[in-house]
């Protein structure tokens, strides 16, 4: 009996051991079965709740308050609202607070290492009016306004940069363009010529002081209707020469009174010379030809509108190590579209990029511009002048902590540079760069010569695709890339660049 239980015990044991080889040759081990059980492959798009989920999702306002890109929480209201990534709010960043949402909580906490989460998503561009607004009644010694005549379209310009005599002139079409004029009687919406005509108020007790773009105080001299400027007050004879202003505002037609402290004259539009000058209202007849002014204040990017993108993007997030890690788009910025702003906040705020300088830019308003039609524009050639300047325009920072092989890629078309065109136009990288501010304080690395593809030379306004490989700085969690552009007294390039991608490359992910 003891020899017949052993017998069969070995007899069983060897065919289990059958079995089991068996089941491995074919199937694998019992545990690599349960492991394959556990990868799963989801494609999901997202839904309008889906967008809502993370905007409120509280790790991601969290990660909004610190983020250093220009994400703020009005861009996860907006990316609520219409259903897009906005502005900087990446899916990168933001869609791993939610994956397990988008998928179901069971499955998401059994998904093992291999498993893969694809999301369809669309983004948005910020459209910003930065443009003009009117005034009621409420004046701020900050910013700019253009001087209206009520009823008219066009702001009030002086008639020549250098004058020290006459009248602020109305501008014609030539001054003021049809892409300035009034909508609804309500907004102006200002190009750079309308910046040019507008005059900042600096207010000293109760009355105020009128500058204009050259940062020239208007002054009134003698008895006569004449304008003046002068660079600096303490040159004016004050018992003779009147650089302050009263400012009264007309609840009921919200007009404005500019009355000189001097001698009481307020300016006034003359439909008869469409010019402005300075008159006694108690001897001026109020009939037909003398029209009271509006002032309208120069709002620097208001977000009005999100154009939202008609093509489905989307990234792929992989289970590695029990950490979900996303490849693909670190950044996509096609920089045009919208409208073109000059103001280095308006273009923050809009696109998320830094525009600095070292060692200023004198008499100009500003160098890099947001260009609708042909991206970030730099220019420092204004009036037949050459200005020298050293001004960058700086990336939204990139997140390629988990990046294997980033590529970076623009394209950029230029005229007017000197040679060889890299003395004035370059590429500079940081893993340092604090935002806006921290330009001189952060490490650069000059890349200019590692960029592939043919530099442009100015013969025409073709714009070349070039790349540059960002490989030695995977790994960083923030990554700045910024143009640097510089010019001379006797070399001012206008250059040009748009569609900046940064991505995986493709052949890394197989």
């Amino acid at each position: 009996m003891k020899t017949r239980n052993i017998f069969a015990l070995v007899l069983a044991a060897l065919t289990l051991t059958a079995c089991e080889d068996y089941t491995e040759h074919n199937f694998g081990k019992p545990e690599e079965l349960w492991e394959a059980q556990q990868v799963n492959n989801y494609v999901i798009e997202l839904t309008t709740q889906n967008y809502a989920d993370l905007a409120q999702n509280a790790d991601n306002q969290a990660l909004a308050a610190q983020d250093e890109t220009g994400v703020t929480a009005k861009h996860l209201e907006m990316t609520s609202n219409v259903a897009c990534f906005v502005g900087n709010i990446t899916p990168q960043e933001y869609l791993p607070a939610i994956l397990k949402n988008l998928v179901g909580t069971n499955q998401y906490y059994s998904m093992t290492d291999g498993s893969s989460i694809t999301v369809r998503y669309k983004t948005g561009t910020i459209v910003s009016d930065a443009g003009y607004v009117p005034s009621e009644g409420e004046l701020t010694q900050s910013g700019k306004y253009l001087i209206v005549a009520q009823g008219q379209e066009q702001p009030i310009a002086t008639s020549g940069e250098g004058k020290t005599y006459g009248y602020l002139l109305l501008a014609g079409n030539t001054l003021c363009p049809e892409t300035v004029q009034r909508f609804g009687n309500e907004t102006i919406w200002a190009n750079d010529v309308a910046d040019g005509w507008a005059y900042s108020f600096e207010k000293d007790g109760d009355t105020w002081f009128l500058c204009n773009r050259y940062g020239q105080y208007l002054y009134m001299k003698g008895t006569y209707n004449n304008f003046n400027y002068t660079d600096d007050l303490g040159d004016l004879d004050f018992d003779e020469e009147w650089p302050s202003w009263t400012i009264t505002y007309n609840a009921a037609d919200k007009t404005y009174d500019i009355q000189n402290t001097g001698n009481n004259k307020t300016l006034r539009f003359t439909t008869q010379y469409n010019n402005v000058g300075a008159y006694d209202l108690s001897t001026l007849e109020t009939t037909d030809g003398y029209l009271p002014l509006q002032l309208y204040k120069r709002v620097e990017g208001q977000v009005e509108s999100v154009e939202v993108s008609e093509e489905t993007e989307e990234v792929t997030f992989t289970l590695e190590g029990g950490e979900w890690q996303a490849k693909g788009d670190y950044l996509n910025a096609e920089l045009t579209g919208g409208n073109t702003l000059t103001d280095m906040d308006a273009v923050y705020e809009a696109t998320g990029w830094s525009i600095e300088f070292i060692g200023g830019i004198g008499d100009l308003t500003y160098v890099w511009r947001y260009d609708a039609t042909y991206g970030l524009r730099a220019s420092a050639y204004k009036s037949s002048t050459y200005y020298p300047t050293d001004a960058w325009a700086i990336s939204p920072a990139m997140n390629l902590k988990k990046a294997e092989r980033p590529i970076f890629s623009f394209e950029q078309a230029q005229k007017y540079a000197g040679t060889p065109v890299t003395d004035y136009l370059k590429v500079y990288v940081s893993t340092d760069y604090t935002g806006r501010g921290g330009l001189e304080a952060a490490s650069w690395t000059d890349v200019t010569g590692q960029i592939v593809g043919e530099w442009p030379d100015g013969s025409s306004w073709d714009y070349m695709p070039m790349t540059l490989d960002l490989t030695a700085f995977a790994g960083e969690k923030s990554v700045s890339v910024a143009f640097r552009y510089i010019s001379t007294d006797a070399v001012a390039a206008t250059w040009e660049v748009k569609n900046v991608v940064c991505k995986e490359l493709e052949e890394s992910k197989e």
